[in-house]
């Protein structure tokens, strides 16, 4: 029982971390588009990123990661990612202005530790408090 479980939630957060790989790039990406291209200021360059970014976010979160199911909570399910994502662009946006501001590092470098940071809080938020109600995704990923 203990290695069902413990294969379930390893494939859960391989889940997790695929879908977090994809918004990871998307969100770097879009970042240095806005601030590159946009000539848009890092800091409201980053919100608008982590805002685009975290729609796509919260379908994989909802049906790949943490099981699609037809749950009659989807409202309350959705506003509760979207209580913690407030969190986790708050969180975010705080590493990001304390490494700019106050060191030496790029925008760019500090984008990645803040995104490092947040995915810590996105999968305890999602899982322990958003999708909780769910089962595990069905398809475990196995060891070979």
């Amino acid at each position: 029982m203990v290695r069902n479980l413990k294969q379930l939630l390893t494939a859960e957060f391989l889940r997790f971390l695929i879908v977090g790989v994809i918004s990871a790039a998307l969100e770097f990406s879009l970042l240095i588009l806005f601030v590159e291209e946009l000539h848009i200021q890092y800091l409201i360059g980053n919100i608008i990123a982590f805002a685009l970014t975290n729609v796509l976010t919260y379908v994989l979160s909802s049906r790949f990661v943490f099981g699609a199911t037809n749950t009659s909570k989807k409202f309350q399910e959705a506003g509760l990612f979207f209580i913690f994502l407030a969190g986790g662009l708050i969180l975010n946006q705080l590493v990001l202005w304390i490494l700019v501001e106050f060191t030496v590092i790029d925008y760019r470098l500090a984008k990645v530790a803040a995104i490092a940071v947040t995915v810590i809080w996105n999968f305890f938020t999602r899982k322990h408090f958003v999708f909780r109600n769910r089962e595990v995704a069905t398809q475990p990923i196995t060891e070979e």
